[in-house]
């Protein structure tokens, strides 16, 4: 009798340890949030340490803003020599080339030759004579990749690459891949418009929303829900970084068009389905350039994803592998 009445404390125990686990931090420029369950504390702790952690390190080494960052020192010498770069740094060059390859050009990394002359906070933008100075810079076959070297070099002089459209889904990858370590098996973790969902909700599926991309700020209204689970999901929106042109009422945002340095104009939020964040977080960047049409007919010839695009009149269009919630 003794024994089995320990067995149901030890077990007692354990379970009133179970619980959800919430964190938020900003990183990266932005917030990250992470959510999941977990049956022992300890380990819970360890496992928002490890994540932040992560992050972190990750802002470190990709950070076009951090002097001192890999990208950084890449950035100042890649057109000077070659440089010898870190196995990270060479998988997300490598993947950003090959999405630039994909898009015939429509993803670029090389498009921060203008676009590090934006500033939104203080709505500035480059003038028309210094984007036209700069716009030759921007091509994605300006960068060369020697994998078997990891080695990198720059063949115009006024080339500048930020890995903005790879980073965050990235480092959602590398957190997902953290807590499936420690045995995590329902978990949202998400950096900005960059997300992955780990498992179900305990029994039901995460419910993820796209938000209205015109509404109000401090306003959190959601124009579709979704239920997914083991899924990474991407949204790129021309309202996460903008000002509007005094001088013409335009909205000029983040998201450059690589043939003439300004904002992309016709789509306004694109939310991309897929395994990894590493292919999501690129791939909706290359739809939001691509347009309606263009974008639509890439994705339904790639398998393993879907997207939403809402463009400027607000219409939202699906990809073939999902049920547009206003047909019956």
């Amino acid at each position: 009798m003794r024994s089995l009445t320990l067995l149901l404390l030890i077990a007692l125990s354990s379970f009133s340890h179970s619980a959800w686990y919430y964190e938020k931090r900003s990183i990266m420029g932005t917030q990250i949030s992470l959510s999941f369950w977990h049956e022992d504390k300890a380990i819970a702790d360890q496992a928002i340490a490890q994540v932040m952690a992560e992050m972190h390190r990750i802002d470190y080494a990709l950070s076009p803003y951090k002097e001192d960052s890999e990208l950084s020192s890449v950035n100042r010498n890649a057109a000077k020599a070659p440089q010898k770069i870190s196995p990270e740094l060479s998988l997300l060059i490598d993947k950003s080339l090959f999405f630039g390859d994909l898009s015939k050009g429509a993803f670029d990394i090389t498009f921060a030759s203008v676009g590090r002359y934006y500033d939104y906070r203080n709505s500035k933008q480059p003038d028309v004579k210094q984007r036209d100075q700069l716009l030759e810079a921007i091509n994605y076959k300006h960068v060369h990749l020697d994998k078997k070297k990891s080695l990198l070099s720059y063949s115009h002089p006024h080339v500048y690459i930020d890995l903005g459209g790879v980073a965050k889904g990235y480092a959602v990858d590398r957190a997902a891949y953290i807590l499936h370590n420690l045995g995590v098996k329902h978990a949202t973790i998400s950096a900005g418009g960059d997300s992955r969902v780990i498992g179900d909700k305990r029994g039901k599926p995460w419910m993820i929303g796209i938000k209205n991309p015109r509404q109000n700020p401090g306003d959190s209204e959601t124009l579709i829900r979704m239920p997914l689970q083991d899924v990474a999901i991407s949204t790129s929106g021309d309202y996460e970084r903008f000002f509007i042109d005094e001088s013409t009422g335009e909205r000029v945002h983040h998201i450059l068009n690589p043939k003439t340095g300004t904002s992309v104009k016709g789509v306004v939020s694109v939310t991309i389905l897929g395994n990894h964040g590493v292919d999501t977080d690129p791939l909706s960047t290359t739809v939001f350039v691509l347009g309606v049409e263009k974008g639509l007919a890439l994705v339904n010839r790639l398998e393993e994803f879907d997207c939403v695009i809402i463009d400027s009149s607000g219409k939202a269009h699906y990809s073939n592998g999902l049920i547009d919630p206003t047909v019956k």
